[in-house]
């Protein structure tokens, strides 16, 4: 395709390196991390990725910023702590303390952030009148997204997906847990053939096992997932925050729905769970699954957001998998384990190649969005429609 002169090539690659940030560290026994990170429309990107190096093993991960500075440490802990505590196998301490840290996680944004600011803490009634006068929540949680108090508050009704993947210290083994619909994949060099293995539930309302577990945890009401979506509205069936989701209709209309701009206002209480007849949160889930996998020397790890996924929605499932992990860890369009040509018919551009130097991570980004093709490189870096975010990392142990 010939490059439409109004495309300066440079100016491009400057537009895309001030949305792009990016990162590169070795540690945990010469591991390679590289971080990317794409900021589409939003004013920054709000997802994170993170890696934090314990006694017991290496933890990295992919969620949002508040998680990103608190959740990794706490995990780590509780980690050890659970070892010591309990005498088990690290698997055994590692898996629980994933599924527990992470739901005692979620459950602290809502009481640090929300019920344990009021007079009476959990033993309020939410449905005293007194609490459906707004001005009288916000004397107790503040109304100033610039105030502390009110932005803790915050976290209790946005929502973000987790993956967290934690590796041990002889890096023989991966346990991942997530949370929501970004992704996890290894991959190993088994001879020359490439082995590839997904390591992440998906956790969307397009996942008939997470459909069956809602119709069997709400008998008797409507279904609750209707058009691929939660109550309609929400992508994810588990998560972190949302807890409007999660919470008794008076608390999560009265309270959690003046904590503005709040994700679910009355109207769509009334049309979306009165109406229909939902009587039993929660709707959403912040319980993880955990996968373990054993790892080889020369193993590649990877996690992408679901901004990533979203940009292959055109692919199967193996497909994207052989996609994301090709991309992320080919070194010439020769080394690809599937055609270019599926490359081009499925996203409408080719592949670049590696560089010297240059970073895995990044150039996942750069292939899934818009690879040697100009014009969409120009859409990617200055949208005419809502992009999501994307972050990605890649592992070399």
């Amino acid at each position: 395709m010939s490059t439409p002169p109004t495309v300066d090539l440079k100016v491009l690659k400057a537009a895309f390196s001030e949305k792009c940030t990016k990162s590169f560290n070795v540690c945990f026994n010469n591991s390679r991390i590289y971080e990317a990170g794409f900021q589409a429309t939003k004013p920054k990107n709000e997802d994170k990725t993170v890696f934090f190096e314990s006694r017991l093993g290496l933890m990295v991960a992919l969620f949002d910023e508040y998680a990103s500075q608190t959740l990794p440490a706490l995990l780590c802990a509780r980690i050890e702590q659970t070892l010591a505590e309990k005498g088990c196998s690290l698997g055994d301490a590692v898996t629980e303390s994933l599924i527990k840290g992470i739901e005692d996680y979620d459950r602290s944004l809502l009481y640090d952030g929300v019920i344990n600011e009021f007079p009476q803490k959990d033993q309020t009634d939410w449905s005293d009148p007194m609490w459906h006068d707004k001005d009288e929540v916000w004397l107790v949680l503040g109304w100033l997204r610039e105030h502390p108090k009110f932005q803790r508050a915050r976290y209790a009704v946005v929502g973000t997906t987790a993956l967290v993947a934690f590796i041990d210290k002889a890096k023989e083994n991966v346990w991942v847990a997530s949370l929501g619909d970004s992704d996890a994949w290894e991959k190993s060099l088994d001879g020359s053939s490439w082995d590839v293995t997904r390591l992440s539930d998906f956790h969307n309302g397009h996942n008939p096992k997470e459909v069956e577990r809602l119709e069997k945890e709400h008998p008797g009401e409507p279904p609750v997932i209707r058009y691929g979506r939660v109550l309609e509205n929400l992508a994810v069936t588990r998560a972190l925050g949302n807890h409007q989701l999660k919470t008794p209709l008076p608390f999560a209309r009265y309270i959690l729905g003046v904590i503005w701009p709040a994700p679910y206002i009355s109207d769509f209480f009334d049309k979306a769970v009165v109406a229909p007849g939902h009587t039993s949160p929660p709707y959403i889930s912040a319980t993880p699954t955990v996968c373990h996998h054993p790892l080889k020397p020369g193993d590649i790890l990877i996690l992408s957001s679901d901004g990533l996924a979203y940009e292959l929605r055109e692919f199967s499932e193996e497909d994207k998998l052989l996609a994301v992990v090709s991309l992320a860890a080919a070194t010439s369009l020769n080394s690809l384990p599937f055609k270019n040509t599926l490359w081009s018919e499925k996203l409408g551009h080719g592949f670049i190649g590696s560089a010297e130097g240059d970073n895995p991570a990044e150039r996942l980004i750069e292939n899934v969005c818009f690879g040697t093709n100009l014009e969409q490189m120009a859409e990617a870096v200055k949208p005419s429609q809502q992009w999501d975010d994307i972050s990605a990392l890649v592992l070399f142990l």
